[in-house]
């Protein structure tokens, strides 16, 4: 099997049509020697900022000489991003490997799984197979029935920021989708959980770690950030964010307690290392400055609301290019948008991409009329930013990772 057959085979396997639950994943791990258990594991959960919490923890383990296992999802340019060692994508002669032996033993002994799960389960046979120290984890979607929480046990649990997604799978309160976040809670496992959050979360969570007797930490809030050199305060000492905006600092103090955490649990980590992982962690598709060009993978209300938060300290002009998938919350999405074009007198394009579960991008611009702005449309991302190639301000681009990658793609 070469590299593009594999790629082409974990995207023909069905997303959702599959048996739900994590039952036919441990049989098939139980053919592949069990890996999950012969590994150590950082789990990180939520709705907002897993992505760049789970690389910052990844960051200062690897500053501590920890060979550490990073597993993310979605990519932003190549697949590979999503199975990373000390930061550096598997190959592609790895992955084709071991998609090819768990795609002949899955059929062998009648354990097909979904997509996600047959991804999870080639991410840690290559973890084990090279002999990681310690994996960090992320849950692909909700926590209790993810195909990450196959795993029995976690050195400590991280939930990031907790709001309304994936209302179809997960429920349409936060007290639903807090409580399946939490499912991912394991007996004796700390959990370290963002310290801004709903009330009904922090209820929700003290209440499973009491009956877990899992230790139950919320971080102090960040003082002192600094937009321009990307610093902040906490508990009297300063660190440096490779990773712009101010809920950065968000996340970077929930990964401080996590290793703080780690640290009282024998693992050789100090102030110095979380510094040094800190000052390195970076992730594309977050307030990703390229040029003129603003790329942010915000995808539902939260996370525009944290991007629109950021571009309010801006002085330059905005333009938006935006594409949003039907699934998400487009109605709050393109809301949200237009309140702050409104307000600064900034203005939309809007396009598609080539992909089933996108908006079509003239019921988007119409949902924009609705509320009175008049976006321009364009056929494809790289056609929208053609059209503004003259633009003297900044272009934002948002409501879709797949739309990050897809621009980061015709700006390299």
């Amino acid at each position: 099997m070469t590299y593009d057959q594999a790629i082409k085979y974990i995207h023909s396997i069905p997303k959702f049509s599959r048996v739900l639950g994590n039952n036919l994943l441990r049989v098939l791990l139980k053919k592949l020697g069990d890996p999950h258990k012969k590994l150590k594991f950082i789990h990180v959960g939520g709705t907002n900022g897993k992505g760049s919490t789970a690389t910052m923890i990844s960051e200062i383990l690897q500053s501590a000489g920890y060979k550490t296992g990073l597993f993310t999802s979605p990519y932003l340019v190549r697949f590979n991003e999503r199975i990373r060692i000390n930061g550096k994508p598997i190959g592609d002669s790895e992955l084709a490997e071991i998609v090819a032996y768990i795609k002949e033993i899955s059929e062998k002994y009648d354990a097909e799984v979904l997509e996600f799960a047959f991804i999870t389960a080639a991410a840690m046979l290559y973890f084990l197979r090279e002999n990681c120290d310690i994996v960090v984890l992320e849950v692909g979607l909700g926590g209790r029935l993810d195909a990450t929480n196959v795993i029995e046990i976690a050195e400590v649990t991280v939930l990031t920021s907790i709001g309304l997604d994936h209302c179809q799978y997960l429920g349409d309160t936060l007290d639903s989708i807090s409580r399946e976040k939490l499912g991912i809670v394991k007996r004796g496992s700390p959990l370290v959980l963002y310290p801004k959050q709903d009330d009904i979360v922090f209820k929700n969570a003290e209440d499973i770690c009491i009956k877990l007797n899992s230790e139950f930490i919320i971080p102090e809030l960040p003082a002192n950030y600094n937009e321009n050199n990307n610093t902040f305060t906490y508990k009297n000492e300063k660190y440096t964010l490779a990773m712009n905006g101010e809920f950065q600092a968000m996340n970077a103090v929930t990964a401080i307690e996590a290793a703080i955490t780690l640290s009282k649990n024998s693992y050789d980590i100090n102030t110095n290392h979380i510094k040094i992982g800190l000052s390195r962690a970076k992730i594309n598709g977050r307030l990703e400055r390229i040029g003129n060009v603003l790329i942010d993978g915000a995808h539902n209300p939260q996370a525009v609301s944290a991007l629109l938060n950021e571009l309010e300290r801006q002085r330059e002009p905005i333009h938006f290019i935006t594409a949003v998938m039907d699934d998400k919350d487009h109605n709050e999405i393109t809301a949200l948008i237009s309140q702050f074009c409104k307000k600064h007198n900034s203005e939309v394009t809007v396009t598609q991409l080539d992909i089933p579960r996108c908006l079509g991008s003239n019921k988007l611009a119409a949902e924009f009329a609705r509320r009175g702005i008049a976006a321009k449309t364009a056929e494809s991302p790289a056609a929208a930013l053609g059209a503004l190639k003259n633009f003297d301000g900044i272009i934002c681009v948002c409501g879709s990772l797949y739309l990050a990658g897809e621009i980061k793609k015709s700006l390299t």
